[in-house]
C-alpha cells in the first residue's frame, strides 16, 4: 500500500483525476491479455506528457516502489501485470501523432497511439508503416517497441525494431534521454534504440518514437492454398522460400484453427482441409503477378487439392482476417489458451510440423 505523501505527490504530478486507486479501477489493470497471471497495483497513474511520466518516475526511485509501463495490455507475456504490486503507468493518454515527414519518410509519434490509426494516418498520404501485430486495432506503438512486435508481413519487412529510427525515453530514476533521430546513417557511439525495442520495460519507458515509413507498395495479391495434408503444407512454405520468392505475407493454419475461426466469425474457410497458406505478396504489379503465379504452382506440385485468388480488396481482407481472428477464436475455446512462440529455420519447417504432429 502507497503512503498518503506518496498518493499526494503522485496525483500533484499527473492531477487528480489521473492517479486512480479505487478497487474497481485497480482491478482494470490488474491483468493483461496473458491467462491466469493477475494481481492488484497499489495505483494506477495515466501521465500526458514525458515530463509527468519523468515526474511519477522520480516519486517512485525515491521511495523504492515498482513501476509497471503499460500500453494497451495485449501482450502474452504478462509483462504489464503488476506482479510485486506498486505503480501501473498507463502510458494510454499520450496518443498524439505529432508529425508525418513526408521529405525524410518517417513518423513522430507518442507510444499511446494505436498501431491501427498509425496505419491509416500515413496511408492518408501515400505512405506504409509494415509491422502489423495481430493485436493493431488495439495495440499501441510504445508497446509494439517495447515487444519488438512482428505481424503477418514479418517475413519479408521484418519487426518493430526494424523501423524504429530514433526515441525519448525516461530512465527509472526519472531522467529523459533522446537516442536516435531521423538520419538514415547513424552509427556514431552504441546504438541505443536497438538495445532498447524488445526490452519489456526493463530499461526505460519510451514515451515518444521516430519510424522509419517507405513508400505504399503499387499492387497487392493474394491468395489461398488448400491441403490435404500438414506436412505438405509445411514442405510448400519452405519451396516457396527455396524459389526466392519472399511473400509479404505467408502464414500457415492447420485444422483446429481453421475450424475455430470458422465458428467465431464464418468467413467460409474450408473446414475439411487439414492446413491452409494464406499467401499475400505486393510491389509492382507484373512482380505481384508473376510470384503469385509461381507459389500456386509449387502449391499445386506439394498436394495443395486448390488455390484461389482473391484480388478485389474485400476479398483480401477477408482471407488476412482469417489469421488475425485466430488467437479470439481459439480463446473462445479455451479461454486458458496459453501461446508459446516456437521458432525454427524455415527448411525445417516440414519436419517440426510433423513431430508435433507425433507428439
Amino acid at each position: 500500500m502507497l503512503s498518503p505523501e506518496v498518493l499526494a505527490a503522485l496525483r500533484a504530478a499527473v492531477g487528480e483525476e489521473w492517479c486512480l486507486t479505487s478497487k474497481a479501477d485497480l482491478t482494470a489493470y490488474s491483468y493483461d491479455a496473458t491467462p491466469l497471471h493477475q494481481r492488484l497495483p497499489d495505483a494506477v497513474v495515466l501521465p500526458r506528457t514525458t515530463e509527468e511520466v519523468a515526474a511519477v518516475m522520480r516519486i517512485a526511485h525515491a521511495h523504492r516502489i515498482p513501476v509497471y509501463p503499460r500500453g494497451a495490455g495485449t501482450n502474452l507475456a504478462a509483462g504489464s501485470v503488476p506482479s510485486g504490486g506498486g505503480i501501473v503507468l498507463s502510458l494510454n493518454r499520450m496518443n498524439r501523432i505529432l508529425e508525418i515527414d513526408q521529405e525524410n519518410l518517417t513518423v513522430t509519434a507518442e507510444a499511446g497511439v494505436i498501431t491501427a490509426d498509425l496505419h491509416k494516418a500515413v496511408e492518408a498520404v501515400g505512405l506504409f508503416y509494415p509491422p502489423d501485430p495481430g493485436s493493431m486495432t488495439s495495440s499501441t506503438i510504445g508497446g509494439n517497441v517495447m515487444e519488438s512486435a512482428g505481424g503477418l508481413r514479418g517475413l519479408k519487412y521484418g519487426v518493430t525494431k526494424d523501423y524504429v529510427m530514433g526515441l525519448t525515453a525516461v530512465t527509472a530514476d526519472g531522467r529523459v534521454f533522446r537516442a536516435g533521430g531521423k538520419n538514415v546513417k547513424d552509427v556514431a557511439g552504441y546504438d541505443l534504440v536497438k538495445l532498447i525495442c524488445g526490452s519489456e520495460g526493463t530499461l526505460c519507458i519510451v514515451t515518444e518514437v521516430i519510424l522509419k515509413l517507405l513508400p505504399m507498395p503499387e499492387a497487392k495479391r493474394t491468395a489461398l492454398a488448400v491441403f490435404g495434408d500438414l506436412e505438405a503444407a509445411a514442405r510448400a512454405v519452405s519451396r516457396i522460400i527455396a524459389a526466392r520468392i519472399i511473400p509479404c505475407t505467408l502464414e500457415f493454419m492447420d485444422n483446429g484453427t481453421i475450424r475455430a475461426v470458422e465458428e467465431y466469425v464464418g468467413l467460409g474457410l474450408p473446414t475439411d482441409a487439414a492446413a491452409l497458406l494464406l499467401i499475400q505478396q505486393d510491389g509492382p504489379a507484373s512482380v505481384c503477378d508473376a510470384d503469385i503465379a509461381r507459389i500456386a504452382q509449387i502449391c499445386r506440385e506439394e498436394g495443395a487439392t486448390r488455390v484461389e485468388h482473391a484480388s478485389d480488396p474485400a476479398e483480401q481482407d477477408r482471407l488476412m482476417q482469417a489469421r488475425r481472428f485466430a488467437l479470439s477464436a481459439l480463446a473462445r475455446r479455451k479461454p486458458t489458451t496459453i501461446l508459446e512462440d516456437a521458432t525454427v529455420p524455415r527448411s525445417k519447417l516440414a519436419p517440426m510440423v510433423a513431430e508435433i504432429q507425433r507428439i
